[in-house]
Order: C-alpha cells, then structure tokens, then sequence
C-alpha cells in the first residue's frame, strides 16, 4: 500500500527498504530536488567503524583485551587454551601476536591459543610497535557499538566502542532543478531504496512524497 509525506525541507523521510513512487509539487521557489537511498544526504560509500590499542609499556601476565563479545588473555608461557595469547619480549611482539591471533593467521599454538577461531566482529589491521588498529568488518553504523575493553596497566584503547562507522548513502536521484509551478514526478513502478529514504531540498519548496 502506498504511503505519503509532506515535506518542506531536506529530510529523512523513510527508514529501511521501500520504493520511491512519485512527488507531488505543491509549491515551490527556486526549488530543486535529490533523493539518496540511504540516512544521509551526502553520498558516501560508508565507512567501517574502527579502534585503536595502544601501548605505554608491556603487558602483564593474564591482562584481559576485549573485542566485542571475545576476550583475549595476554600470558608469558600458553597453556593450549583457546583466546590466549603470548606475551613475548615486547609489547611490539605483543600486539603482532595480538593480530594474529584477532586475524586467526600464522601462529596457531605458538604465539597463539591453539584452535583460536578469527574474531567474529573485526579484522585486524594497521600494526605498529605501539598501536593495534581493528576494523568492523562491513560498513555502517552497527559497527559502533562493538565492545574494545581491557584490564591492562600499560594498553589502553581509544574508547570503550569502536568509532566513526557510518552508512552507505547512494545517490538515487541527482539534482532536479523543478520547471515552475506545481507539478507531478512519476516514477513508474518505483524506484528502489534499501538503507532508508534521504530528501534533500534546494530553494524552498512544499513536496508530498508518494512511497511504499
């Protein structure tokens, strides 16, 4: 069934999947028209939400780091268990045992618990002698909220959530430019949108958006 919505200025009008039907003109001054498939109007390929560890000094003997819902412990010798990870000589080595073992790379049993499985939630990334990067691993906003904690003296994340995900945001109709006078777009059997509905307004103008 279709839906409507009046809009006067630039707006999230829908949030979700639906189909862009029409618009109905009621008035407008130098009004022009874009639509994005998405929560934003500036069109964005979206970004992976990420986090930074960082380190002061060493990490200490059973010292937790969280990443979503796995928690990682840092050891000086590995007893076979799965999520620890060996500690090493420095906290360099740390942190490149550290994304092995987030990664599930080369190092299984040795640097690594045994059968320690990839983490579900992040890819490890950029690594220096001091700063392990971790990445969402999609685009979009639900990367947000994924849990980076830890019990550690010396190691400290950015913040207690990976930061700055954010959602695609495709272009579905670019800048209309209105003929004047109230008027009707058609859209035939509609125009898809998957992420949402995003109005954005030039000039003044007073829409319906048909929708469903």
């Amino acid at each position: 069934m279709a839906k409507f919505i009046n809009s006067t200025a630039s707006a999230q009008l829908a949030t979700g999947s639906g189909s862009l039907l029409g618009v109905i003109v009621n008035s407008h001054t130098s009004g022009t028209l874009r639509f994005n498939d998405g929560t934003s109007g500036t069109t964005s390929a979206g970004v992976k939400a990420t986090g930074v560890l960082t380190s002061s000094g060493v990490f200490l003997n059973n010292e937790k780091v969280t990443i979503g819902t796995t928690v990682y412990t840092l050891v000086t010798a590995l007893t076979g268990a799965t999520h620890e990870v060996l500690i090493g000589i420095s906290a360099a080595v740390s942190l490149d045992n550290l994304k092995s073992a987030i990664n599930a790379t080369d190092g299984g049993g040795t640097t690594y618990g045994t059968d320690t499985p990839a983490n579900p939630h992040v890819t490890a990334t950029a690594n220096t002698d001091t700063e392990q990067t971790v990445e969402a691993y999609r685009v979009g906003v639900y990367g947000n909220d994924i849990v980076t904690t830890e019990t550690c003296t010396n190691i400290a994340w950015g913040a207690a959530i990976l930061e700055n995900g954010a959602a695609t945001s495709i272009l579905m109709i670019n800048t209309l430019t209105l003929a004047a006078g109230p008027q009707v777009l058609n859209f035939g059997e509609g125009l898809e949108y998957s992420a949402g509905l995003y109005f954005t307004e030039g000039g003044t103008a007073d829409i319906t958006v048909l929708y469903k």
